[in-house]
């Protein structure tokens, strides 16, 4: 039986911030989170840049490699001095002398796919948006409804999401099979995947780490779902409890984590992404005490 066969078995702001948020709130539903609505909005390739002491960097995206993601530390001069701030959306044309100063945070990977850069700053929060050669012509959304929906997702809760309800998967699970537990370790991955990119001090390299882990975690999600598991860990650590009828061909599943990663590490330190059994669980409380705890 085939992998594909498996398989388908805040912080306080501001109370200026605050005040529109809560008048946005009135003005329709909530946009949900940060992934879904990029996919409501078919945003491919985006990133959300969020202001940290004196340094912008990104906190979520979608579509980047990891050595874009840690590159993308700068600092508040460079982005105070580069983009203003009224909601309205700036754009660039790769190739300008204007685009030249986007190009430090892209890997070379990703600097040959830019066709043009989408920016719409929203007082300590960046939004961009990258522009591919192939693409028709973005049609950006109005900036006020960015705008709105940004403040939402930034500033209140989603009250109508639950999230990812594990205990509520993994009982649909066994009713399939034990859980197969995995540990899927991808540390030196993403230690090989970074290691040129230069940091100012080790506690920036150390959160630009943690934010691709949870990136990566995020992908692991849309490798497992629904029965089954995937949770991030500690120290780039992520703990999946696998659900299958049949045998579990591990190589399958390896070579097919490690192909989907690929994009995101790059080829050489993809071969650092190590998976390992950790055992089987025939109920809820052992399978949750492995994906939950530590």
């Amino acid at each position: 039986m085939g992998l594909l066969s498996y398989i388908d078995t805040m912080e306080q702001k501001g109370p200026g911030l605050l005040a529109r948020a809560a008048q946005y709130e009135m003005m329709g539903q909530h946009p949900g989170n940060f992934y879904d609505w990029c996919k409501k909005h078919t945003f491919t390739h985006i990133a959300l840049f969020q202001h940290d002491g004196n340094a912008y960097h990104i906190t979520k995206s979608i579509g980047f490699d990891a050595e874009s993601i840690a590159l993308s530390y700068s600092s508040k001069d460079f982005w105070e001095g580069t983009l203003f701030t009224n909601g309205d959306w700036q754009s660039y044309n790769q190739g300008t002398p204007e685009s030249g100063a986007f190009n430090q945070f892209f890997s070379e990977q990703m600097l040959s796919m830019i066709s043009k850069l989408h920016f719409i700053k929203l007082d300590d929060s960046i939004l961009m948006i990258v522009q591919e050669p192939d693409e028709e012509e973005t049609e950006l959304p109005p900036a006020d409804i960015i705008k709105k929906e940004l403040i939402q997702l930034l500033f209140l809760p989603n009250t109508q999401e639950t999230g990812f309800e594990t205990e509520t998967a993994v009982k649909k699970g066994l009713a399939v099979s034990n859980a197969n537990l995995y540990f899927l370790s991808v540390k030196n991955a993403v230690a090989t995947a970074i290691k040129d990119v230069p940091f100012a001090e080790d506690a920036a390299r150390n959160k630009m780490t943690d934010i691709i882990y949870e990136h990566i975690a995020r992908i692991c999600k849309t490798i497992f779902q629904n029965p089954n598991c995937s949770e991030l860990g500690k120290d780039g650590e992520i703990k999946i409890a696998f659900f299958a009828k049949d045998e579990v061909d591990e190589q399958l599943l390896q070579f097919h984590i490690v192909q989907t990663l690929t994009d995101v590490v790059g080829q050489e330190a993809a071969k650092g992404i190590v998976l390992l059994m950790a055992g089987v669980c025939p109920n809820v409380k052992g399978t949750l005490a492995f994906l939950q705890q530590g």
